[in-house]
């Protein structure tokens, strides 16, 4: 079968800590670099260095995390806030529940393709040049949708693991093979 090449670009997880509730103002005060502004936003922003990861954190005691370029960055992201927030007085009770949300990887296919032609032939696409330079093709297996560029280049959004984006880049391929 035909190449691809698969590139994580980020990674999108909630994590929630079980019976956790987060004190904001406290939090926002001792954990340096946290931005909280109540009247605008109902969570603190923070931003984690090394590896590099976004997160979100709310009163629920949950939080969401983005920008990491894979799970084991995004892991150990988790487990360095967790260890900072445990430092500054955060009851929490037991390691977090950590669930993918979403996925979004680079594809090359080291190939063109012809979007009008391919636009033609399948029901579950879109493409709109006039708007948007790249074909939305929306996979029903794995449910994904990929984004595909005349230059043979494409994202892949929506995917919860590893396992459905190289399914995403196969089917792809397979669809793909005539065109």
């Amino acid at each position: 079968m035909a190449k691809v090449k698969i590139e994580i670009q980020n990674i999108v997880l909630s994590v929630t800590y079980p019976n956790t509730e987060f004190d904001l103002e406290k939090l926002a005060r001792s954990l340096e670099g946290a931005r909280y502004d109540p009247e605008v936003f109902p969570g603190i922003a923070y931003k984690s260095e090394d590896p590099p990861a976004s997160f979100l954190i709310f009163a629920s005691g949950k939080m969401n995390c983005v920008g990491a370029k894979g799970m084991r960055d995004a892991k150990q992201a988790i487990a360095k806030l967790t260890r900072k927030l445990k430092r500054i007085g955060a009851k929490i009770r037991g390691p977090p529940k950590v669930q993918v949300q979403n996925i979004v990887a680079s594809f090359d296919f080291f190939r063109e393709f012809d979007l009008e032609r391919i636009a033609r032939s399948f029901e579950n696409t879109e493409y709109e040049p006039e708007v948007f330079p790249g074909l939305v093709f929306r996979l029903e297996d794995p449910k994904v949708v990929v984004l595909l560029f005349v230059s043979g280049k494409g994202v892949c959004a929506g995917a919860k693991s590893m396992k459905e984006i190289r399914r995403a880049a196969d089917t792809v391929l397979k669809l793909l093979k005539d065109y």
